[in-house]
């Protein structure tokens, strides 16, 4: 019964210092770097791929609209290449390659045709016209979890500042923000682990679509 009850002890300890670690780790803040980053990114990718394709589309009867295609087609590949560095950057994963083909061999048309074949360049594609609604949720879920937690911390502030949490009086409000104050402590370490946890779907989606597939025992996927 002792043995049963050191061992719940540890597991428990293990996992209260696992919980508050996350605010000490440096990749803690490299994947909420990662996070902040979607909203933006992925609002600009969207707007260029849509009014591009859209307008190439529009203006291929009078031939302009093939090089404007063209061009597109160029620099999703060349977003989908800097996504793949910003993710083995700021998320530490080792990305698979983007194609089994060596693109560099054969002529100008030989590659654009390799391209054309290669499942990741339209993988890449709806990756990069997902980031927009991806950045969207991530930044909801990161601002409600940071201002919780920065209200919840501040609470003894706004009561000595005289803005009381109960609507019927200060009666009990000292006590009740200086709960709240320390609610918010727990609540921000995992806002931490939320971010963390949104940050590595984020890698897992980004290794799925920005690589030619890998098999289940690839260390790749392993690290995620």
């Amino acid at each position: 019964m002792l043995k049963r009850s050191n061992t719940a002890l540890g597991l428990a300890q293990l996992y209260v210092s696992e919980f508050v670690a996350v605010a000490f780790k440096k990749q803690t803040y490299m994947n909420i770097l990662y996070l902040l980053f979607t909203f933006p990114l992925g609002t600009a990718y969207f707007v260029f791929l849509i009014t591009g394709l859209s307008l190439g589309f529009h203006l291929v009867g009078i031939w302009i609209g093939i090089p404007i295609l063209l061009l597109v087609f160029l620099a999703w590949w060349e977003m989908a290449s800097f996504e793949r560095q910003l993710a083995e950057w700021l998320l530490g994963l080792k990305m698979p390659p983007m194609s089994r083909e060596q693109l560099e061999a054969g002529s100008l048309l030989d590659r654009w045709m390799a391209r054309l074949r290669n499942p990741v360049t339209w993988k890449a594609l709806l990756f990069l016209l997902m980031k927009f609604p991806m950045g969207i949720f991530s930044l909801a879920v990161a601002a409600f979890m940071v201002i919780l937690t920065l209200f919840l911390l501040m609470s003894p502030l706004m009561y000595y500042a005289g803005y009381s949490l109960l609507l019927d009086g200060p009666r009990y409000a000292l006590t009740l923000s200086l709960a709240a104050f320390f609610t918010g402590i727990p609540v921000g370490l995992l806002s931490l682990h939320t971010m963390n946890f949104l940050a590595k779907l984020s890698g897992r989606f980004a290794v799925l679509m920005l690589g030619v597939s890998q098999k289940k025992d690839d260390p790749t996927l392993q690290e995620l």
